[in-house]
C-alpha cells in the first residue's frame, strides 16, 4: 500500500519527510517494496531527490526495494533533467 501523498520534496522538509519515511521503513515487511505516492509533489529540489536516493539505497541494504508508485509532472521532468529516471523509475500521474 502506498504511503501518503507527498506535496514536497525540498530542502525546507527534507529531514520531516526523512524521519517520516525511515520510520514507516522500519515497520514494514523488508520482503515487500516501500512505495511512495509521489503524484501530488508541487515542488522537488536537490535535497527531495537525494533522500529518495538515499531511501532507495538504505532500502537495497536491507533486502528492500522502493517502488514509486507515482510521479507528478514535476518530479518526473526532475528526475529525468538531473539524469536520475533510471536509478528512481516512476510511473507518471495521470
Amino acid at each position: 500500500m502506498p504511503h501518503s501523498p507527498v506535496t514536497e520534496l525540498t530542502i525546507v522538509h527534507a529531514a520531516e519527510q526523512r524521519e517520516a519515511w525511515l520510520a514507516a521503513m522500519a515497520a514494514s515487511d523488508a520482503a515487500l517494496p516501500m512505495q511512495l505516492d509521489l503524484s501530488a509533489v508541487g515542488d522537488v529540489d536537490s535535497a527531495g531527490l537525494q533522500l529518495l536516493l538515499s531511501l532507495r539505497h538504505s532500502l537495497a541494504a536491507q533486502g528492500s526495494a522502493l517502488h514509486l508508485a507515482g510521479a507528478s509532472a514535476t518530479l518526473h521532468n526532475a528526475l529525468h533533467t538531473l539524469g536520475l529516471a533510471d536509478l528512481l523509475p516512476a510511473a507518471t500521474a495521470a
